[in-house]
């Protein structure tokens, strides 16, 4: 018996766990949150370029970090830190994890020696050359669910949800 037929002789009650799982977030309103609903599409989003990065052994804060420096040569560790909404203890250890797969290079900022800048080594370079491929993929992968238009209008009102944290300087 082919799935479809099996489907349709299921009863009501023979629901599928996604199924039910659909049906108790519409009953109990959840689905229509966009706090909720809004968890459940960054979940997939950051599920997929997380997918997309893992060959490289690289996360999407790697990634990041990789384009600022990129654009931003010798960048205070502080500056990326706070454009990055991570704390010091926790950006020097991506530092020091970067820094051993020879990615990037940290040496005193010429202006202020009690300050480190970053800088992208020829590994670093080589690497992030490959990941903006992988990243553009995974952009064309959600491009594809949007128009123009639409995906201009998300960026608008996920920037302005955003915003309400203080400390995001999106």
């Amino acid at each position: 018996m082919s799935a479809a037929a099996k489907a349709k002789r299921r009863s009501p009650s023979a629901k599928t766990g996604k199924e039910r799982a659909r049906t108790l977030l519409e009953t109990t309103g959840l689905s229509r949150y966009v706090g909720f609903v809004l968890r459940f599409a960054h979940s997939a989003v950051w599920s997929d370029l997380v997918k997309a990065l893992q060959p490289y052994d690289v996360r999407p804060v790697h990634y990041s970090m990789l384009l600022i420096l990129n654009a931003a040569p010798g960048a205070r560790q502080q500056e990326i830190g706070e454009a990055l909404s991570i704390q010091r203890p926790n950006l020097v250890a991506l530092i020091d994890e970067m820094e051993e797969r020879g990615i990037v290079r940290r040496q005193p900022h010429p202006a202020d020696r009690r300050s480190h800048a970053l800088y992208l080594t020829n590994e670093g370079a080589a690497l992030l050359t490959k990941l903006k491929q992988v990243h553009q993929a995974h952009e064309r992968r959600l491009n594809a669910l949007f128009t123009t238009e639409e995906r201009q209008s998300l960026i608008e009102e996920l920037t302005r949800l955003a915003r309400l944290a203080p400390d995001i300087s999106v």
